[in-house]
């Protein structure tokens, strides 16, 4: 076999060969890295976390000041806060009322 040496096709694969490994970085991140990573990756969980509590506390202190609005609400539409029809108010069918009327004139069978 012919040295390789004299071939100029076999010297630039090496050639190129030795860039890659070069130009190639470590597959090991450094511990610099990492740590930065984890921190970031902890403040950002953390910083979630409180987000999720602060808005979860924030629900459920409006809950009484919401519930207040709607009774108002219904008081002015004339309905008790229960949904029934306050004295001397139209009637109103609310969701989940109904009334089957039958036809008198109607055969049954």
């Amino acid at each position: 076999m012919a040295d390789q040496s004299y071939n100029a096709a076999w010297r630039m694969a090496e050639e190129m060969k030795t860039r890659a490994r070069a130009a190639q970085p470590s597959r090991q991140p450094g511990a610099l890295k990492m740590l930065g990573a984890w921190m970031v990756f902890g403040l950002l969980l953390m910083l979630g976390s409180v987000l999720a509590l602060f808005f979860v506390l924030l629900g459920w202190a409006m809950m009484p000041l919401v519930r207040h609005r709607m009774k108002k609400h219904a008081e002015r539409q004339g309905q008790t806060w229960q949904g029934q029809t306050a004295a001397g108010g139209g009637h109103a069918t609310l969701e989940g009322e109904y009334e089957i009327r039958r036809d008198p004139h109607a055969q049954h069978h």
